[in-house]
């Protein structure tokens, strides 16, 4: 029942895509025209969404709950990195094959999904795989990808999602509240999270072409890995640990971070390809790929854990 009712969730957001799609292909506007809707989605929307998911009554189980999905999400992040490491030896992937299979678009695809699948209430514990994915993201992926060896705190500490994120707990657990009605207005923004990223990507997606495919011969190996084997690999090891049964809420816990988990392969692959001189064209196109197939993958795996 979950599965299905996830398949209908990812096919509206690819109903927004085709939208996006459309009005490129149409001449209405141009794909970078979307340059313009990714700075609003960056600096005001997201930000939104992590702030006030933290806008919720403290207690007890509310604390325990969110600790668990702090070390699921870890857990998680930890190990498809390990696989992802062991996939590119065995299967002899580069750099942008093996970031693609690491890094799951766990913002823009999940947070909406886990919204409208189990309500607002929950998007505060898929927000902390989000924080933590992003906390790899500006260490070990940037490095990763660039060659360096140097962590940049400031591009950590300065980075709009994660300030959000520590001021959102920081009121949490003040236990302060906004009012009505910068609460109402944070939430309207909010809502614009999944629609706003599937118009991008739709955008984006008008100018490729099926031949760009050809010039790839290998992409099926990040696909494989990202879609279908790393995911499988967390559920097995989600069911053979009974993590579900290390809190109250655990089913849906583990559950709300598998769904990122899930997720096709993150857009910031292809941005740090661009600006370090990876290929960024086929980082891109594995992102393009992943986004198209995990229609069917996504439903798939939840069918699989829940059985």
């Amino acid at each position: 029942m979950l599965s299905f009712l996830l398949f209908q969730r990812i096919a509206e957001l690819f109903l927004i895509i085709f939208m996006g799609w459309f009005i490129v292909r149409a001449g209405i506007l141009k794909s970078e025209d979307s340059r313009c809707l990714s700075m609003v989605l960056l600096y005001v929307i997201t930000p939104s969404v992590l702030f006030n998911a933290f806008q919720m009554e403290r207690t007890p189980e509310v604390v325990s709950m969110l600790g668990f999905s702090a070390l699921l999400a870890v857990t998680f992040n930890i190990v498809l990195l390990l696989l992802a490491r062991l996939a590119a030896v065995v299967f002899h992937m580069d750099v942008v094959e093996e970031a693609s299979s690491a890094y799951p678009n766990s913002g823009n695809m999940a947070i909406p999904l886990v919204n409208a699948i189990f309500g607002p209430e929950w998007v505060v514990f898929v927000t902390l795989y989000n924080m933590v994915q992003n906390l790899f993201v500006w260490t070990h992926c940037r490095m990763f990808i660039s060659g360096e060896r140097k962590i940049s705190l400031q591009k950590i500490v300065g980075n709009i999602n994660i300030i959000s994120i520590v001021l959102g707990a920081l009121l949490f657990f003040l236990d302060i509240r906004l009012p009505q009605i910068c609460g109402d207005a944070l939430a309207s923004v909010s809502s614009m999270l999944g629609p706003t990223a599937m118009l991008i990507v739709g955008m984006l997606m008008a100018d490729l072409k099926l031949e760009d495919l050809k010039g790839y011969r290998h992409i099926w190996k990040p696909i494989l890995f990202r879609l279908v084997v790393l995911p499988l690999v967390l559920v097995f090891l989600a069911r053979a640990l009974h993590l579900s049964s290390l809190n109250p809420q655990g089913e849906t816990l583990v559950l709300v971070a598998l769904i990122p988990a899930f997720a096709p392969s993150a857009n910031v692959v292809a941005q740090f390809s661009q600006i370090y001189g990876r290929d960024a064209k086929y980082a891109g196109l594995i992102n393009a790929v992943t986004m198209l197939l995990c229609i069917v993958t996504m439903p798939l795996l939840i069918a699989v854990y829940q059985m």
